[in-house]
């Protein structure tokens, strides 16, 4: 998918604020795979620095640790 493809889901998920919003982004445009969900995630945010204080984490683990701070709305503070 090229960037200009990505960027009505891009768009979407900035918008959404609730989980069940952002995985039915996910699956409305066919993105089932964890890393490209990360992936995703990190553009809609404006690709942010992000460190993981425990090292290394597991694609699922840097899903929900990039969830929460999704929908926190920390990464919009950063902007």
């Amino acid at each position: 998918m090229t960037h200009e493809e990505r960027m009505p889901m891009i768009g979407a998920i900035q918008g959404s604020t609730t989980r069940p919003i952002l995985e039915d982004i996910f699956r409305k445009f066919g993105v089932a795979e964890t890393q490209a969900k990360v992936d995703a995630l990190e553009e809609a945010m404006g690709n942010p620095e992000v460190f993981f204080s425990v090292g290394e984490l597991e694609t699922e683990q840097q899903y929900e640790t990039l969830v929460g701070a999704f929908l926190s709305g920390v990464w919009k503070r950063g902007k």
